[in-house]
């Protein structure tokens, strides 16, 4: 019980520290990547490839950026990296905690064959897997060919989705390619940019030449990083939506939304340019629609399209089998210490509480019971739904 409790405060902190170190990190992604979109690079001094005016907070801020580097090196010079380790760190500690550490209930796909250690080993596996695949293509020539290149990444993407959506939960599944995303970023970081940003260094202090393509090899990773943000931060709340995640096609949910998030994006650093497009936007809005219309629950079916009346007794009984194992005050499910997030359903007051969560977990999306542990019925869920709808 105790080791339970405390690693749920484990996992409180982690999470709050993968939280905030997120914000700094994509904060100052999206930041850098706004300040290169809006430099004014026309009036400048030889040495200065671009420069803006700001005002925020009640001061006026003048940045330049240099073509090279500037005559001395200034102090302190401050860079932009441990906000990435350490978000990818707290990623992977939060990872290990919860589906590493507990694989069989949260990793695995329900009646998986698989040990948990297998099961762990070929998540590790994806994570580096899908950075030496991509560090290849970047050190390809297919880099300079935009749309060839995003083509590959995209479709490289979705086979590992595929393939992980049939060993693992979908739940799982989602968070597997968000980690994969995650992990490409921080190397990036570690492996490309910080490195040729020493190298710069180094040759301001020494005031040697440096190749103008060095610069551009880490601008290139920074932004593919800014493309891969938006469905990294979809990937880290998508956990809480079952509607979306679930179901037999999840992992081609997951990469419709990729593409629509890629588009936003893509949007974005247009207009940051004035290049914006407005039938980008219309794209983005009709494939929006069309994802929300195809995920849309289908009516229940009645086994003989009568009326079924369902009682509380009934659904209640339904609940006791499948459901208040973990959702009670004193859980029979040793890896609860408590109801997961509160939701106790051990009385038949609890029950109609909450029936609506009940009817979005349970009945619409199929995401509860956990993996299906308990091998709820199509027949239950269907009377669960004919009575809260009765209700």
């Amino acid at each position: 019980m105790m080791q339970i409790y405390l690693m749920d405060w484990l996992s409180l902190v982690l999470k709050l520290l993968h939280i905030i170190a997120g914000i700094a990190w994509i904060g100052a992604s999206f930041y850098f990547n706004w300040l290169e979109n809006k430099l004014d690079r026309l009036n400048n001094r030889d040495e200065i490839a671009g420069n803006l005016w700001a005002v925020h907070g009640g001061g006026f801020y003048h940045l330049e950026k240099y073509k090279k580097y500037p005559q001395t090196l200034p102090e302190p010079l401050h860079w932009f990296k441990w906000e990435a380790y350490v978000t990818w760190l707290s990623g992977i500690s939060l990872l290990s905690v919860i589906y590493y550490f507990n694989a069989s209930t949260y990793l695995l796909a329900t009646n998986s064959s698989i040990s948990a250690l297998y099961g762990v080993g070929l998540s590790l596996l994806g994570l580096l897997l899908f950075w030496l695949i991509y560090d290849l293509l970047c050190k390809s020539k297919l880099v300079t060919k935009s749309a060839i290149f995003l083509a590959i990444i995209f479709i490289v993407i979705a086979l590992f989705a595929y393939f992980y959506s049939n060993i693992f939960n979908p739940r799982a599944v989602y968070m597997q390619i968000g980690s994969m995303i995650g992990t490409v970023m921080v190397a990036n970081v570690f492996f490309v940019i910080i490195p040729v940003q020493k190298k710069l260094v180094d040759a301001c202090e020494n005031s040697t030449e440096v190749s103008l393509e060095l610069g551009k090899i880490g601008y290139l990773r920074s932004r593919h990083n800014n493309y891969f943000t938006l469905p990294v931060l979809f990937m880290m709340i998508s956990g809480h939506y079952p509607t979306i995640y679930s179901g037999d096609y999840g992992w081609l949910i997951l990469m419709a939304v990729i593409g629509i998030l890629v588009m936003v994006r893509h949007y974005f650093n247009l207009r940051g340019v004035g290049k914006a497009k407005n039938s980008l936007i219309a794209i983005i809005v009709i494939s929006t629609f069309a994802l929300i219309y195809a995920l849309a629950p289908s009516p229940i079916k009645m086994r003989d399209n009568s009326q079924e009346i369902v009682t509380i007794a009934e659904a209640q009984a339904i609940i006791e089998k499948h459901c208040v194992s973990c959702h009670a005050a004193k859980p029979a499910n040793k890896a609860f210490a408590i109801a997961p997030n509160g939701i106790m359903l051990d009385t038949k007051e609890k029950i109609i509480a909450h029936k609506n969560q009940i009817y979005q977990q349970s009945v619409l999306s199929k995401a509860m019971p956990l993996i299906n542990n308990t091998n709820m019925t199509d027949e239950e869920r269907a009377k669960l739904g004919i009575w809260i709808e009765a209700n």
